[in-house]
């Protein structure tokens, strides 16, 4: 989320509205509000994924290893992982998967398996169950943020004191 553009204070803000409504429990839209926080949760965490690979300016590093001109978010996620977090690192994109980076990457961040099905379900015109519970929902949308903010923390480790582009307090105009 680069500094310069408007979308993401846009977007952080409909999901915090949506929660909200989500949370005065209208069932006519409950599962509806819910899986627009869902939604947006997912795009907040590859949002901050994309900004930091970018400011780290290893766009290209990314695109080679995973031999992937437009990469998913998992990918995305799988290279950093081997990049920043991982004992051994793995020569390329098939190598990384066939040592389990997957299920690395689901102990690593908590929340991160559902995220990522949920996200994909509603690019193929799928609502899954995840909407249909609040608490589910709001622990989604929490675990997306610690995500986020664990992945600004490796990088810091690493000596990239960099933090998120645009704050989510501000976004929703509580800064």
């Amino acid at each position: 989320m680069a500094k310069n553009q408007r979308h993401p204070p846009i977007l952080i803000a409909i999901s915090w509205q949506a929660l909200h409504r989500a949370l005065a429990r209208d069932p006519r839209t409950q599962e509806c509000d819910c899986a627009v926080v869902i939604v947006f949760a997912g795009f907040y965490l590859e949002a901050d994924l994309n900004d930091l690979i970018h400011r780290l300016r290893r766009g290209n590093d990314m695109r080679t290893f995973l031999k992937r001109r437009h990469p998913g978010l998992q990918d995305k996620l799988a290279w950093f992982y081997n990049e920043y977090v991982a004992r051994s690192k793995a020569s390329n994109r098939d190598e990384l998967y066939r040592r389990g980076v997957t299920q690395k990457l689901r102990r690593r961040f908590p929340g991160f398996a559902e995220l990522y099905r949920f996200r994909n379900d509603v690019a193929h015109g799928v609502v899954n169950s995840s909407a249909r519970s609040l608490l589910k929902t709001q622990r989604l949308r929490d675990q997306a943020k610690d995500i986020s903010k664990a992945l600004f923390e490796i990088a810091g480790a690493h000596g990239h004191a960099l933090q998120p582009s645009t704050d989510y307090y501000k976004a929703i105009g509580l800064k």
